[in-house]
């Protein structure tokens, strides 16, 4: 009697996220999102959420102007701090009419790629930009470019390792994405003698094929729920 007394709970609480959601009128939401309450949002017209992200419980997003764009396969964990803006000092006008007024204001979007993972208690600074397949460790502070497939931490963030070699990123590749929206060989080797040199990976290979995502797709699709 208790599992099916909670099992209409949970069907009520996800069809009651649901019309939170739908009445919230975000930018951009694609299929197969997991979005989680609660949520803050100054301006979720500016919220661009792409097909199969996830975005857990106690997000704040200080949006002006500025977009959020959090894209395809990324998943992000609780307390995400986004600040899409910053308060320009004027002469005249006390700071506590800064914020309301937004006299000044210097905006700028922060963009999340495909595939990143973003720990817990992370903050994003007006102009972050997160490159294709990165991890941002937990109560890391980001406010500028990390690049596709490092691992990050700190505040202000720093490349401790690479998420995978170039083999694995291009197997992973070949799985997740066309032929066309794939790297190059040519453009892994330049990143990595860049920004990896001597650095670590962390990441491991499976034999998980194409195949095999679009079965876990259907299996793992919660959309709408929490």
């Amino acid at each position: 009697m208790v599992k099916i007394v909670i099992i209409i709970l949970n069907i009520w609480q996800g069809f009651v996220n649901k019309c939170k959601l739908k009445n919230m009128h975000l930018g951009g939401m694609g299929k197969g999102v997991h979005f989680a309450f609660p949520s803050t949002i100054s301006n979720p017209s500016r919220v661009y959420l792409y097909d199969y992200s996830r975005l857990q419980s106690r997000h704040t997003i200080y949006n002006y102007t500025g977009k959020f764009v959090l894209k395809e396969y990324s998943g992000v964990s609780v307390d995400l701090l986004v600040v899409t803006g910053n308060h320009k000092p004027t002469v005249g006008i006390p700071q506590y009419l800064l914020a309301p007024s937004h006299i000044n204001d210097i905006e700028k979007d922060v963009i999340v790629e495909e595939d990143v993972w973003i720990g817990a208690r992370v903050t994003l600074l007006a102009g972050s930009h997160i490159g294709r397949g990165a991890v941002v460790g937990a109560n890391t502070l980001v406010n500028k470019e990390i690049p596709p497939y490092a691992v990050v931490v700190g505040s202000p963030a720093k490349i401790i390792a690479a998420k995978f070699t170039i083999d694995q990123i291009m197997e992973h590749e070949r799985i997740l994405y066309p032929e066309k929206k794939r790297f190059t060989k040519e453009y892994l080797e330049e990143l990595f003698n860049q920004y990896y040199t001597g650095k670590k990976t962390i990441g491991i290979s499976c034999d998980l094929g194409k195949t095999n995502l679009e079965q876990f797709k259907k299996q793992f699709h919660f959309e709408y729920l929490s």
